[in-house]
């Protein structure tokens, strides 16, 4: 099947999303994973939203399918990282009111590991190395899916043995932890 540019109305936009919408909630329900229910509608909308760009824009969509899961897929992490900041700010400014003042002595011991593990990380291949990076940072593992367009399987055993790997190398160079 091929949608042209501007072929679609909203219903048949609304008939394209219905004879999607169990792929949609599969894949919501794979990548939001027990936030599936909460998330789900919103991303159900935001499909039928960027069809309607697509299709009343310049280009075509030559397989629907495919096109649909990207999109749910997407979107659904986009989703799931909005929350995920707005639980982040929320926990950073509570987190700013009970935090200690750091001694200087603190800060150094801080900024010495820092160096300890970005060295440790050059060990690192390639791949692994980026993987640990990202979590280090806070991406998950879904966020990591959609950012280096890896499967679920590949992003996950790429932290874990990554991790693994830094833990060896941060051992070598005499820090435990």
């Amino acid at each position: 099947m091929r949608v042209a540019q501007g072929s679609l109305d909203s219903s048949a936009i609304d008939q394209l999303a219905g004879r999607y919408a169990r792929l949609i909630r599969s894949v919501v329900a794979r990548v939001a994973g027990d936030r599936a229910a909460s998330v789900g509608e919103d991303v159900e909308q935001r499909v039928l939203v960027a069809l309607w760009k697509v299709t009343s824009g310049e280009q075509e969509i030559h397989h629907p399918s495919s096109y649909i899961y990207r999109t749910a897929v997407r979107e659904t992490v986009r989703i799931l990282r909005e929350e995920r900041r707005g639980e982040e700010n929320l926990d950073d400014l509570a987190g700013r009111a009970h935090s200690p003042v750091r001694t200087p002595e603190e800060l150094a011991n801080a900024r010495e590991l820092g160096a300890q593990i970005m060295a440790s990380l050059k060990g690192l291949s390639g791949e692994r190395r980026r993987a640990v990076r990202a979590h280090l940072a806070g991406f998950s593992v879904n966020e990591m899916m959609e950012i280096f367009d890896w499967p679920y399987n590949k992003a996950r055993n790429l932290i874990a043995r990554g991790m693994a790997d830094l833990r060896r190398e941060l051992r070598e160079r005499g820090v435990d932890g």
